[in-house]
């Protein structure tokens, strides 16, 4: 009965993990300094499998950390250019790109919200006590688990993190407020340990700022139905060419 009860308790954990994970990383657009909103959402995304794998009894290697949490991206080039011009835009038009972020903020929670449940899955071990990451190796699982995200629908979990977001919007404000001031003296070079210190001094409040939400996305998410999920299981089990029936 204890180790049921521990299995319990670390399943609790890790969805509250997740939960929280979500929405920082949904916050980052939110952060006024162009570049950094960027590092401190791969932060948000690692620090989130690292405690997936921890919950798990596990402790990834850089290069299994780097596999799963790697993104296609659009490149330092272009992305940091974009930023360039669209930044002083930002400052004329403050409110409109607030909601235009707000909107974004919501889409990449969902996302990552997607993104973590496929991790924390292929973490899990299996019959015999492999996990998905052991099988197929964290490179193949971290690519099979990008293109799910692309790929599959994510309205049900984004109706669930768009009514949590619209009931806590105070606290999640005063969430990204912390962050924004705490990252603002940084620039675009800034390295990822400065990134990492920044977020760290503000977490304790942080962390209090996004409870309410956090509760609230967890309970929405429980509504969302239990065919959705088994159906981003089945399609990453199809990609790393495994039965898709568990």
């Amino acid at each position: 009965m204890s180790e049921i009860r521990k299995d319990t308790q670390t399943a609790e954990g890790s969805q509250r993990t997740l939960a929280a994970h979500a929405i920082l990383t949904g916050l980052t657009p939110l952060i006024p300094v162009p570049v950094v909103d960027d590092v401190a959402k791969n932060y948000f995304r690692r620090r989130l499998v690292r405690r997936l794998a921890a919950a798990q009894g596990r402790s990834l290697s850089g290069e299994e950390l780097a596999a799963l949490t790697k993104e296609q991206g659009r490149g330092c080039v272009r992305g940091c250019l974009t930023a360039v011009l669209v930044y002083p835009l930002k400052a004329v038009f403050r409110k409109v790109f607030y909601f235009l972020e707000w909107k974004r903020a919501v889409d990449l929670t969902s996302r990552t919200y997607h993104f973590g449940y496929l991790t924390a899955h292929a973490l899990q071990p299996r019959a015999g006590g492999a996990s998905l990451v052991d099988l197929c190796g964290a490179a193949s699982v971290g690519e099979a688990i990008q293109v799910v995200c692309r790929e599959a629908p994510i309205k049900p979990v984004e109706a669930a993190v768009g009514g949590a977001f619209r009931q806590s919007r105070r606290g999640l404000r005063a969430a990204a407020n912390l962050l924004a001031r705490s990252l603002r003296r940084l620039t675009g070079r800034a390295r990822d340990e400065e990134v990492a210190e920044a977020i760290e001094r503000v977490e304790p409040e942080e962390e209090r700022e996004i409870e309410p939400a956090v509760t609230r996305l967890q309970s929405s998410i429980a509504s969302v139905p239990e065919e959705h999920f088994r159906s981003l299981r089945a399609r990453l089990n199809a990609r790393l060419g495994l039965p898709v029936k568990e």
